[in-house]
């Protein structure tokens, strides 16, 4: 009886840091680092900002978009929007 309650926890005493790191990703076929975070600390007895380790990919995804809105400039587009504002709201203003 004593040896299935030792090999019991030993067993589990085994199994308990290979469940710890069996959630990491896998980032060595990406490019990027890790950086410190700042994350909350919440209850009556929080020390202060805690740091959390995360990845941060090297490149940013960015989507590909088509549309006219996204190839013009940012000064053709503020035209555009003073050129819908109607005449009779700007007067009204004040």
């Amino acid at each position: 009886m004593k040896n299935r309650v030792f090999y019991a926890l030993l067993g589990i005493a085994l199994a308990a840091p290979v469940a710890a790191f069996a959630g990491q990703p896998d980032h060595s076929q990406q490019s990027g680092h890790y950086e410190w975070k700042s994350v909350p600390q919440y209850g009556p007895r929080a020390t202060g900002p805690a740091q959390r380790r995360v990845w941060v990919p090297d490149a940013a995804q960015v989507a590909s978009c088509d549309c006219d809105m996204m190839k013009m400039s940012a000064a053709d587009c503020m035209k555009e929007m003073h050129s819908m504002a109607s005449p009779s709201s700007a007067s009204s203003v004040g």
